[in-house]
């Protein structure tokens, strides 16, 4: 006997990444897994580029059927500039892969009957044997609850309460430029590489993704690039206000930034960045922006309901381990259902697990910050708050 035999239904709170790896996984135990997200229709896959970690490599061939190869660009090598541009390269295999590509995997996996997208649980209640789900004017009883709704959570604090992430100090621009409109020269000088430039108080990177939901022939992939700056509070307000004075908050979607923060952000790439990469922010059509945070619990469950993905620990991107942390929750939360004799000693399990892998996450993310000169005084009204995101 074993804890999966103390279930029958599961309710995930959240449809992106970490909570499709919990439904995927929870499903395959033959547990009837309702996932409901807020956000309504095809999402944008143009957004992030992802180190593929070995955790959601194994996670896709296993649990999806999908060779992880097939929806990847694999890397040979580090390539390093220096200001003036010149480069020197390390050997180092890695497999790079898209948000998109991940998310696509994942959802043609799960049964579109169990995937609620544009119904957010507006509240969960915990009860003696599990939690009522809100969603609308409905409500759905489920054995055990898994909050999956990101680092702006509405839910947290019914797990952690004062565990709100709060702003690090600095932004990272991204872009993307799809294949066909990269020069050539440009990409012959970062094929099969994945590229950086650590400058005063900034880090540039990039490197080739997949391109639609992991389209990797020749001529459909994406450059990505990532460019961390400092910004104090009023920067980040700047930032992330639109070009029709609208203020986003913590994050700014692509197409919207104001005209006088793109030539801000044009004149210090010319300032600041080698030309390679100078040119890469210029031939970029939509940059966009998101803050940078740090998030940590000193819990993930209470009682039933559990916290996971960037709900629980929200980890710096330096290092890249977003994904792969949100992986594992779902490996080891399957593996310690199936193992361990009781829902209560599984779950103990787990959270004891998960605590440890992401506590050690957040300070490694804060160091790697703070070796790169990023991190800056953070006001005390720098609180993320579930509003704002």
């Amino acid at each position: 006997m074993s804890a999966v035999s103390d279930i029958k239904s599961v309710g995930v709170v959240g449809g992106s990444l970490g909570g499709l790896f919990q439904a995927v996984a929870l499903a395959e135990l033959g547990l009837d897994v309702t996932v409901w997200e807020r956000s309504a229709g095809r999402p944008d896959d143009r957004g992030a580029g992802i180190v593929l970690q070995p955790g959601v490599a194994w996670f896709l061939n296993t649990f999806c059927g999908v060779d992880p190869d097939s929806v990847s660009v694999p890397v040979t090598h580090r390539q390093f500039f220096a200001r003036d541009g010149r480069s020197h390269q390390t050997l180092m295999r890695q497999q790079m892969i898209s948000w998109g590509a991940i998310y696509q995997s994942l959802r043609d996996r799960l049964d579109r009957a169990r995937y609620h997208d544009g119904r957010p649980a507006t509240a969960l209640v915990p009860r003696p044997d599990g939690v009522a789900v809100h969603v609308g004017d409905t409500v759905q009883p489920v054995d055990l609850a898994i909050i999956a709704d990101g680092s702006a959570s509405r839910h947290r604090g019914l797990v952690a309460p004062d565990s709100t992430p709060r702003y690090a100090g600095y932004v990272a621009y991204r872009g993307v430029i799809d294949e066909t409109e990269l020069p050539e020269d440009l990409s012959a000088l970062f094929r099969d590489r994945f590229s950086f430039y650590d400058g005063e108080r900034t880090q540039f990177l990039c490197y080739f993704i997949p391109g639609d939901f992991g389209a990797t022939a020749p001529g459909s992939r994406r450059m990505n690039w990532v460019w961390y700056v400092r910004a104090d509070a009023p920067a980040l307000d700047r930032v992330t206000t639109d070009r029709d004075g609208a203020a986003h908050g913590l994050s700014l979607p692509p197409g919207l930034i104001a005209p006088q923060v793109y030539a801000e952000l044009l004149d210090r790439a010319q300032k600041v960045l080698p030309e390679p990469l100078r040119r890469l922010v210029e031939l970029t059509r939509e940059p966009f922006a998101q803050a940078i945070l740090d998030g940590r619990v000193s819990r993930m469950r209470q009682d039933r309901l559990l916290l996971t993905g960037d709900a629980a620990f929200v980890v710096r991107p330096h290092t890249a381990a977003s994904a792969e942390k949100a992986a594992a929750d779902a490996i080891i939360l399957f593996t310690a259902l199936q193992q361990l004799p009781s829902l209560d000693a599984a779950l103990a399990a787990w959270e004891n697990n998960r605590l440890a892998e992401g506590d050690a996450l957040y300070r490694h993310g804060v160091g790697l910050g703070q070796r790169l000169g990023l991190n800056g005084p953070v006001p005390a009204s720098a609180a993320v708050s579930g509003q704002n995101y």
